[in-house]
């Protein structure tokens, strides 16, 4: 084999392996990854616990989630969202829509509020344990790119264990025996209703059908048109016991 064509081979591997990196995908459980160990260091006892990209149904939607991290420790009950975006990003909690600035400024894209998004997660995780816990939520910019981020709950893997640190429960950390027992019931649900990558996919198609129809993406409720501060808005008709809204414009 000449020296000409051994080089291009090795060209187009490193072209490939790049490709394969810079897949969506990739990128993100590669974040995932990273939040993960970050999380382990939060377990200082064999009763503490993490679920990793575990999927979750729900039963009263007929829906499934996928959860990227559940930490349960003593502070609490933590559902924990990655998201690998590069690039700018601003968004508050208010917004349904967060900006993504890519390429100098050259690109624009929208986001749906990754806040909100953990909002769902949280009310599925409070659902499957019968409102019996608080339940806690963050969502970790893996490259740090959060200076343009109005959010209490957002915060990079550096200061994640920080911010559970700081967490003070009301009514008292999680005993050992409460660290089990819902450790216990979130696997059981999952092996209760297991889901297979392709119906979570339709899942997710149903939830897009869903909102469309003015459906709650949570509860099953219908969305009713309100008006309130900033105008109006689309609520939840089981509001207070779920606080969903949508934009006009979604």
């Amino acid at each position: 084999m000449g020296y000409g064509i051994f080089r291009r081979m090795i060209s187009s591997l490193i072209t490939g392996v790049k490709y394969i990196q810079n897949q969506p995908s990739v990128k993100g459980r590669q974040g995932e990854s990273v939040v993960s160990r970050t999380l382990r260091q939060c377990c200082s006892s064999e009763h503490d616990h993490l679920l990793n990209n575990i999927l979750l149904f729900d039963a009263h939607t007929g829906r499934s989630s996928q959860v990227d991290h559940i930490l349960i420790c003593s502070n609490g009950i933590f559902v924990i969202e990655t998201k690998n975006y590069s690039g700018i990003i601003y968004g508050n909690d208010l917004q349904h829509e967060w900006t993504q600035i890519l390429a100098y400024g050259n690109t624009k894209n929208k986001l749906h509020s990754p806040v909100k998004q953990n909002a769902t997660h949280i009310y599925l995780v409070k659902q499957i344990l019968q409102n019996k816990y608080p339940v806690h939520g963050f969502v970790v910019f893996v490259k740090n790119n959060i200076a343009h981020i109005q959010s209490g709950s957002v915060c990079t893997p550096q200061t994640l264990p920080a911010c559970i640190e700081a967490f003070k429960p009301v009514n008292g950390t999680l005993t050992d025996d409460d660290k089990d027992a819902i450790f216990r019931r979130l696997c059981i649900h999952q092996e209760s209703y297991a889901v297979t990558p392709r119906e979570h996919l339709d899942h997710i198609r149903k939830l897009q059908t869903d909102l469309k129809n003015d459906i709650c993406p949570r509860c099953g409720g219908k969305l009713l048109l309100r008006k309130g501060k900033y105008g109006k808005f689309y609520g939840c008709s089981n509001y207070p016991s779920c606080k969903f809204t949508k934009s006009i414009k979604d």
